[in-house]
């Protein structure tokens, strides 16, 4: 057997819903989203330098401007918001706080159906009310700055944009499916312990490069949020669409071509199962692991009663070979 990977789905019971750990990884999954839009959105509003106010009807009388600090600043502060909210949701759900990160894990055979269902509207309506919580704050700022919606910026095309959420979703994709993949964990035992800060410097180096064309989005949950309370749907498909597109791309790429296939680079009993960190993960890895060592212990009965060593089987593999010398 030279592969152990298995277009399988991670099993799902109906009554999962009502689990404690199913309950509270919906909950932290709408925390962490809060949080996580209202210190990052916060900044794209209170960090306006102008003196622009509000006329009686309410509108805005000036714009920020957008010059380079200002979008180290921002794109700063959503590295370091979704590095600290990984790190404090994903004991408990994973620490998606993305829908386009849980469709791709879905994709990706990370995670049950149920989950996805559930984590989404949580990411949504957790997105929204911390953007409604800026806007509380001040409304001044807030309508001063657009209140912190996606827009495409002047001489930006449609094209253009959809291909930047496209190739930066895909890229934090990769990275979210190698810090979860419980296999890769067991040779590169750095993976899981580095994953939020890996994750969080590939969303600081997006908006880097994103924030001058359509304001980076790569997590419709921010988009939505925002959308919202500004009440500013204007190309709004468009940051669902690419990063879904993006994810699905990613989800797909890494269990085809990425995962982890060599079955005898360690020794399953050696390490743990399960990524404790990323709990409602590991159930396919665990039945994967599980069945090849129910083969090979198969083969070596085989052996055993009829006194000959398949060529081409599980048994050629070192595992196989070490426990029949043990």
């Amino acid at each position: 057997m030279s592969f152990y990977r298995t277009w399988s789905r991670p099993t799902a019971q109906l009554w999962e819903p009502i689990l404690p750990e199913f309950i509270r990884g919906v909950i932290m999954e709408f925390m962490g989203s809060l949080l996580f839009l209202f210190t990052s959105v916060g900044t794209v509003v209170f960090s306006c330098n102008t003196s622009g106010s509000l006329s009686a009807g309410g509108q805005a009388t000036a714009t920020c401007s957008l010059d380079e600090s200002r979008v180290t600043v921002i794109a700063f502060s959503f590295g370091i918001a979704i590095f600290t909210m990984i790190y404090l949701v994903a004991p408990f759900s994973g620490g998606h706080l993305n829908p386009a990160v849980t469709v791709g894990l879905l994709v990706g055979c990370r995670i049950t159906l149920l989950r996805a269902v559930f984590f989404i509207p949580a990411q949504l309506a957790g997105a929204t009310v911390g953007v409604g919580l800026v806007k509380a704050v001040s409304k001044t700022n807030y309508a001063i700055s657009g209140g912190g919606a996606n827009a495409l910026a002047g001489g930006a095309t449609l094209g253009g944009a959809w291909t930047m959420e496209t190739v930066l979703t895909f890229g934090l994709m990769i990275i979210v499916m190698m810090a979860t993949d419980s296999g890769r964990s067991r040779v590169a035992s750095h993976v899981p312990v580095l994953a939020p800060l890996a994750i969080g410097l590939w969303v600081f180096l997006s908006h880097l490069v994103a924030i001058p064309i359509d304001g980076c989005s790569i997590n419709p949950a921010r988009t939505f949020g925002a959308a919202v309370v500004s009440h500013n749907w204007a190309q709004h498909w468009l940051y669902w669409v690419g990063p879904l597109a993006g994810a699905i791309i990613a989800g797909i790429f890494y269990s085809i071509v990425m995962e982890p296939i060599a079955v005898d680079i360690v020794d399953p009993d050696a390490y743990p199962v399960k990524l404790p960190h990323f709990p409602g993960q590991g159930t396919m890895r665990e039945r994967n692991w599980q069945s090849l060592k129910e083969e090979i212990a198969n083969a070596d009965n085989d052996i055993e009663q009829n006194g000959d060593e398949p060529a081409d089987s599980a048994t050629s593999s070192p595992i196989a070979r070490k426990s029949r010398r043990a």
